[in-house]
């Protein structure tokens, strides 16, 4: 995303950086700063976010000031052993070890039309003492100001971002490894089973990953509204597009979601609807991504109840697990 104007021109009139920049005389314009002056803003606005934290530790239990995979590396290298830690950790700073939310490098680009990741602009947010539920407003006019939406680099298509409230929900409860299946497109009695994965960027984006019939697909998280999740996907292969839609509700440990997939079939070239199932993995697995599908016929006969058994079971008294497209037709060919 690009920083909005709203964000810029508060964080150019907020008193502590006027006091900062202009105790004697005016700089004409934030594009004539060095280096230098926007590490001395990112100073103030790091030692005010650090007080916010302090005061609020959900900022950073929620990912919204500090990505999930540094705020583990973090808490390793410091030792903290938990986010409780992170923060005394914090409270124990001398003024002069403040804590670098967002760098003068980082502010610099900023000023000059440079992309701003969702972390860094929350913690200008925090700085500037915005209410949470005002962040996508004071976010939203960097479309109308530069004719521009975020998306992912490698997709041809527009997305909607996550707002940060549902952001955080998301990440909190939702990211993980699960396996996926679902019936065959060919209708064949035969059921998918493949790995998939939603899980946090460095940039804090949310990314799923997954490998079907030996297609790689990559995604992102577009949505969570009324209690569904959307997810867009993109086969790396092929010019193919697969949209997801899970039922979560309100739900907050998760071990099943269902929802329906769209995609085109493989042989036939029609649009399909699939029916979904995820299961969420408690077990770490290694390179769970790069696990190749499974193929299970309907008639495979278990010993005991596992996790296959039981979906496999599911799915075979299931009704309506695939739904097709026709053709295009005349109107008289329906009559």
């Amino acid at each position: 995303m690009i920083l909005s104007n709203k964000i810029m021109k508060a964080v150019e009139q907020h008193p502590e950086i006027l006091k900062l920049l202009y105790p004697e005389n005016k700089i004409e314009g934030w594009a004539n700063l060095t280096r230098t002056h926007f590490n001395n803003v990112a100073l103030v606005i790091n030692k005010k976010v650090t007080q916010a934290v302090i005061s609020n530790a959900d900022l950073v239990a929620h990912n919204f000031v500090i990505g999930k995979l540094k705020m583990e590396k973090d808490i390793l290298n410091l030792r903290c052993v938990s986010v409780t830690g992170f923060i005394q950790h914090l409270s124990k700073r001398s003024e002069y070890q403040v804590y670098n939310w967002v760098s003068g490098k980082t502010l610099h680009s900023y000023w000059n039309n440079g992309s701003a990741k969702d972390v860094k602009v929350n913690s200008l947010l925090v700085f500037l003492q915005v209410p949470l539920n005002d962040w996508d407003f004071w976010i939203k006019d960097r479309d109308e100001q530069y004719g521009i939406h975020k998306t992912m680099a490698s997709f041809p298509f527009k997305t909607v971002e996550l707002n940060h409230a549902s952001l955080a929900i998301v990440k909190k409860y939702y990211t993980g490894n699960y396996y996926l299946y679902y019936q065959k497109t060919d209708g064949s009695s035969n059921i998918i089973k493949t790995p998939f994965a939603i899980k946090e960027q460095i940039n804090g984006e949310l990314l799923v990953q997954s490998i079907s019939e030996g297609h790689r697909y990559i995604g992102k998280v577009m949505s969570l509204r009324d209690g569904c999740l959307y997810i867009n996907c993109q086969n790396q292969d092929f010019e193919e597009m697969e949209q997801y839609v899970f039922n979560i509700g309100l739900e907050t440990n998760p071990e099943v979601l269902f929802g329906v997939s769209t995609t085109v079939s493989v042989k036939e070239r029609l649009g399909v609807a699939l029916k979904n199932v995820l299961v969420k993995q408690k077990i770490f697995i290694a390179s769970f991504e790069s696990q190749p599908e499974i193929e299970i016929p309907f008639s495979k006969v278990y010993d005991s109840k596992t996790e296959e058994a039981i979906i496999v079971s599911y799915l075979k008294e299931s009704a309506a697990n695939i739904i097709k497209t026709k053709s295009c037709c005349n109107l008289s060919d329906l009559a």
